[in-house]
C-alpha cells in the first residue's frame, strides 16, 4: 500500500536540443502548425514516474497502475515569459507475473498524450507484452534486461492526430539497465530510430572515491543523451540530438 518509482525520476537543470520543433506537423490537417512559434534551444526536463499496486494475487500475479509524466519547461527563455513547451501524460495499467526469482513478464495497456487542442494535439494508445530478466552478482550489483513489444489501438483516422507515429517509433523497445546500489546506475533505451542513455550516481562516484553502499542517499547527479524521433509527442516525426545534466531521485 505505498507508492512507488516506477520509471526514472529526474529533474534536468540543463538539456540543449540540437533542433527545437518549431513548426510540428502531422499528416491530419488538423494537426498542421501553419505559423511557426519562436522556442529556445534550452530547457529544463524532468520526469516523474510512479506505480502502485491495485490488486496482489500471490503467485497468481499483481494489478498496478503506473503513471508517467515528462515536462519540457523553457525556463531560459525569459523574453516569452518561460511558457511549459510540452507535457506528456502516460497512464497506463499492468498486469505483472513472476515466473521465477530472476524474471519478470508484464501486460499492459497505455495511453499517451500531450494534452493539448487542435493542431498540437498528439495521442495514441496501446497494448504490450514485456519479458524481462536480472542477473545479480549476488551482492550490490544487477543487470536487467527487458523487452517490449506493443500493438496500437486504432482510432478513427479523422480524429487520428499522428496517423503515421509508428512509422517513427516502430513497434518494440529494448532496455539494458545496469544497477550498483549505492553507486553508479546506466540504462540504455533503444527504439526504432532512437536511442536514450542514461547515466547517474552519487556526487563521491563521480569524483571517484567510491560509492555508498548503503543505499541510503536519494539524489544522485544524472547525465542523459537523446538521439532520434520522438523524444516528446509534438517530436514523434521530428529527429534531434538532446543533451542534458541535473539530478535523479533513486528512491
Amino acid at each position: 500500500n505505498e507508492l512507488k518509482s516506477y520509471k526514472q525520476n529526474y529533474f534536468l537543470l540543463y538539456a540543449h536540443s540540437s533542433q527545437p520543433n518549431n513548426l510540428p506537423t502531422s499528416p491530419n490537417p488538423q494537426n498542421q502548425v501553419l505559423i511557426p512559434y519562436a522556442l529556445d534551444n534550452r530547457d529544463i526536463k524532468f520526469q516523474i514516474s510512479l506505480k502502485h499496486v491495485l490488486a496482489d494475487y500471490q503467485e497468481a500475479g499483481a494489478l498496478w497502475f503506473g503513471y508517467t509524466q515528462l515536462s519540457f519547461w523553457q525556463f531560459y527563455d525569459k523574453t516569452n515569459s518561460q511558457p511549459f513547451r510540452e507535457t506528456n501524460y502516460e497512464p497506463e495499467l499492468i498486469y505483472s507475473l513472476r515466473p521465477n526469482e530472476m524474471s519478470i513478464l508484464n501486460f499492459g495497456v497505455v495511453h499517451q498524450s500531450n494534452g493539448e487542442s487542435n493542431p498540437r494535439s498528439r495521442a495514441w494508445d496501446r497494448v504490450y507484452i514485456k519479458p524481462g530478466i536480472e542477473f545479480s552478482d549476488g551482492g550490490d550489483r544487477r543487470l536487467i534486461i527487458q523487452a517490449r513489444w506493443w500493438k496500437r489501438i486504432p482510432e478513427n483516422l479523422v480524429d487520428d492526430n499522428n496517423p503515421d507515429i509508428t512509422d517513427y517509433l516502430g513497434y518494440r523497445d529494448v532496455e539494458l539497465r545496469y544497477e550498483q546500489e549505492g553507486g553508479w546506475k546506466v540504462s540504455l533505451i533503444a527504439r526504432n530510430r532512437a536511442t536514450q542513455l542514461d547515466i547517474a550516481a552519487p556526487l563521491a562516484s563521480w569524483l571517484m572515491l567510491g560509492s555508498d553502499n548503503s543505499g541510503e542517499h536519494n539524489v544522485d547527479i544524472h547525465l542523459q543523451y537523446f538521439n532520434g524521433y520522438g523524444e516528446s509527442m509534438l517530436d514523434y516525426n521530428q529527429s534531434h540530438v538532446n543533451v542534458g545534466i541535473g539530478l535523479s531521485f533513486p528512491f
